[in-house]
């Protein structure tokens, strides 16, 4: 199964973005801490988002969360990278956010997280690309959408 985020909106302290499933399309959008250009800034410990890349990922209990959680594996700079509920950036502590965009802000990240486990918790490989927003993510989303695998999964 293939994940697409794609950051759209940057700001001092976060970044928005979009999410999107094989099969389905779009599904939600994302908070995470402010992205850097990795070649002039330096880390800053849970105030900066990952690397943009494509990552493995493992599907694994987390103490802090209390839950099954998705893990990126192998993050350039970072360890312990997960997607989990949260509304703002002080929710991500470096991670992925996941909910429905309002204010800057996220609504409805509980629900819209396990909505997302029960796509997502039976695959056997998982990968997620994480980019920022060009003619050519489009057309990667468009083509999430448009899978086999959408016909085998829905219905």
């Amino acid at each position: 199964m293939k994940i697409l985020i794609v950051r759209k909106k940057f700001a001092k302290d976060r970044t928005l973005g979009e999410l999107y499933v094989e099969g389905i399309g779009w599904y939600c959008d994302t908070l995470e801490p402010h992205s850097i250009d990795w070649s002039k800034e330096k880390k800053v410990k849970g105030k900066t988002a990952i690397p943009e890349g494509k990552y493995k990922v493992k599907i694994a209990w987390s103490k802090k969360h209390g839950r099954m959680v998705p893990w990126l594996q192998n993050v350039p700079h970072f360890d312990g990278i997960q997607i989990h509920t949260g509304n703002v950036p002080k929710h991500s502590a470096g991670c992925i956010l996941v909910g429905i965009e309002s204010a800057n802000c996220l609504m409805d990240s509980s629900l819209v997280f396990r909505k997302l486990m029960d796509h997502i918790k039976r695959e056997k490989e998982i990968e997620i690309e994480v980019t920022s927003e060009t003619e050519d993510t489009l057309t990667l989303a468009q083509e999430l959408e448009r899978t086999e695998f959408s016909s085998s999964r829905q219905g």
